[in-house]
């Protein structure tokens, strides 16, 4: 064998599993984490909300994991008896989102609980949990590959008092 035959041959054989790694690495998923504030609004209400969720992507789907909430910060001093001070979503959505890159977008939808807390008599507030859909749609700026910033909507549909909300968010993780 000459000697460039030889060196295509070493050429092959570094490239090929190198190529491999890199396909792998390319079909693997991206994780992050997203937290976020920014205001919850309900029944005319506008109050200060905040979100953090957990997702994974591997093609074009999405899986999200979240909790958010948001809460009237003055409901224990002005609000009257049975108005909803309080709401927390805990949740799973999936979607579908745009391959990662500097600019990342998804919309989900999903099952989860909601819980309301509404003012009560004295110093209790009562509290009623049930299923809810929450609704999620992401938004994020990537300019490196484990860190983002963007804005996070999020929604939930239920039988008590269905909110929305959105949040200035900074992401982490395996982004691109």
């Amino acid at each position: 064998m000459t000697r460039w035959g030889r060196a295509v041959v070493v050429a092959v054989l570094v490239a090929a599993p190198l190529g491999h790694l890199q396909a792998q690495r390319q079909a693997a998923g991206k994780n992050w984490i997203t937290l976020g504030a920014g205001q919850a609004a309900w029944g005319g209400f506008t109050e200060v909300g905040a979100q953090l969720t957990a997702s994974h992507q591997r093609n074009g789907r999405v899986l999200t994991a979240r909790i958010i909430g948001g809460g009237d910060i003055l409901g224990a001093v002005f609000a009257s008896t049975g108005q909803v001070v309080s709401v927390q979503d805990v949740g799973v959505l999936a979607g579908i989102g745009n391959k990662p890159g500097l600019l990342r977008y998804s919309l989900g939808a999903g099952i989860g609980i909601v819980s309301i807390w509404r003012r009560g008599t004295g110093s209790t507030d009562t509290k009623a949990s049930h299923l809810g859909v929450p609704l999620e749609g992401q938004f994020f700026i990537q300019p490196i590959r484990f860190l983002g910033v963007g804005v996070y909507g999020y929604g939930d549909l239920n039988k008590d008092r269905a909110f929305w909300g959105w949040s200035i968010s900074v992401a982490v993780g395996r982004l691109r």
